[in-house]
């Protein structure tokens, strides 16, 4: 299991044991600190955080997921529908989907040799269709449906889990969002999709079973 220290701080942040970790600074100089090192680290700046699995150091970006507001999600975001342009790629190619592939590829094809006909231009063109400039060209994206904040949280994390590989999600300020009740669901997806996450708060809350916390008080005294 992955762990999450700071140089500065003399605890750790995640925990092997701990199914979700809430960090509380209570000081906002170092609420703001912390939180944009941690934020240009995840964007594969430099940062002074080091998260390990196993005592072997990980690239933090590769598997970190940091989400400043729930509100601002975005489910199409270049990152997922990238890998998902590539995951459909391998799909296109495999024993089920290879002769519908090349089926429209063949369609295309002739398409193109009538257009030259009609148009009387003389053209050329590749007998290999690209699938993934054929997905942007159609706007292939996720379905953009009505549901509540945890909702949209849910499929997110979904998503950035079984695409992009996230083993680590940081959220920032959360717990102003969703209720103690959405709360536990919410951590009730991150214990079915076997990941950590992080909640990183300004204030304490209620304590949720299953977590751990570590408190940085208004004057900088370390509580965990």
């Amino acid at each position: 299991m992955i762990k999450l220290v700071h140089f500065e701080i003399s605890g750790e942040l995640i925990r092997k044991n701990a199914v979700f970790s809430e960090w509380i600074i209570e000081s906002p100089e170092l609420f703001a600190e912390y939180v944009q090192e941690l934020y240009v680290q995840c964007g594969k700046g430099e940062g002074r955080f080091v998260l390990s699995k196993d005592e072997s150091e990980i690239d933090l970006p590769k598997v970190a997921d940091m989400i400043m507001s729930p509100l601002g999600l975005d489910l199409n975001e270049r990152k997922i529908i990238n890998k998902l342009y590539s995951e459909l790629v391998k799909v296109s190619v495999s024993e089920v989907m290879y002769e519908r592939t090349a089926e429209i590829t063949r369609y295309i094809s002739d398409y193109i040799m009538d257009l030259e006909d009609s148009a009387n231009y003389t053209v050329q063109f590749s007998d290999r269709l690209d699938i993934a400039g054929l997905l942007k060209a159609m706007d292939v994206k996720y379905e953009e449906i009505e549901e509540s904040l945890l909702e949209h949280l849910i499929r997110y994390i979904k998503l950035v889990v079984e695409l992009l590989g996230v083993k680590l999600i940081i959220f920032v300020n959360l717990r102003s969002y969703l209720s103690d009740r959405q709360f536990r669901e919410l951590i009730q997806e991150i214990k079915y999709q076997e990941i950590k996450a992080l909640f990183i708060e300004n204030q304490e809350k209620a304590c949720i079973e299953g977590g751990m916390r570590y408190i940085i008080d208004k004057d900088g005294c370390e509580i965990y």
